[in-house]
């Protein structure tokens, strides 16, 4: 991962097959812009705070446990995404997707198995493809 400071500005940058990920810092305030494919998996946690997530461009599909079960629902450009505190998540980018997140508190996933186990056989695949 690589790094850039700038007087109150830090910003991490992270890629894989899935797109790309930038972990911004700016006054004390953490946020995330993520570049993702159009067919690919993200997420499969969950965490003490509320997320918000906001759709820039593309399309996604977003998986949230609640009262045991899965609830599906889409959202496109200049959508909020409210995923409640605690409650497993699974993102499904439908086409190639920019979107911008950020918690409220701090950043403490836990993984949800069913979910990340999709993620996980994703990567796989993903990393088979390449070799």
């Amino acid at each position: 991962m690589a790094t850039k400071e700038e007087k109150n500005l830090t910003s991490q940058f992270f890629s894989d097959q899935r797109g790309e990920l930038y972990v911004n810092k700016i006054q004390d305030v953490e946020f995330n812009v993520i570049f993702t494919k159009a067919g690919v998996y993200r997420a499969g946690d969950y965490h003490p705070g509320e997320q918000y997530s906001v759709i820039l461009k593309g399309q996604v599909e977003i998986t949230l446990r609640q009262n045991d079960q899965d609830v599906l629902k889409k959202y496109g450009p200049n959508e909020l995404i409210v995923i409640p505190k605690d409650t497993p998540h699974l993102y499904k980018f439908l086409a190639d997707t920019v979107m911008m997140e950020w918690l409220a508190g701090s950043y403490k996933p836990q993984y949800y198995a069913p979910y990340r186990k999709i993620i996980l056989e994703q990567l796989e695949k993903l990393k088979n493809k390449l070799s």
